[in-house]
């Protein structure tokens, strides 16, 4: 079983990828994939409040279990006044 994350404007330029494929379990869950992604590009900024998660565009909370084909990105928050 696998999920697909993807990548958005400045993290496909730090990864070198639009896209990547990630084994999961029945049981692994949005942080999961969260530290697998962390752990193979340290260069990008995911810590707990400088992202939004969604799962197949939708905001999902980091205990949400992930389904086979789900697609998971990383959106950064946006601040301004």
């Amino acid at each position: 079983m696998i999920v697909s994350i993807e990548f958005l404007g400045m993290q496909r330029t730090m990864t070198g990828a639009d896209s990547i494929e990630v084994p999961i379990t029945k049981k692994s869950r949005v942080d999961d994939v969260l530290e697998y992604v962390r752990s193979n590009y340290p260069q990008l900024q995911l810590d707990e409040g400088m992202v939004l998660v969604t799962v197949n565009q939708e905001i999902a909370p980091r205990d949400r279990v992930l389904k086979p084909d789900d697609i998971i990105s990383f959106l950064p928050f946006i601040s301004g006044g």
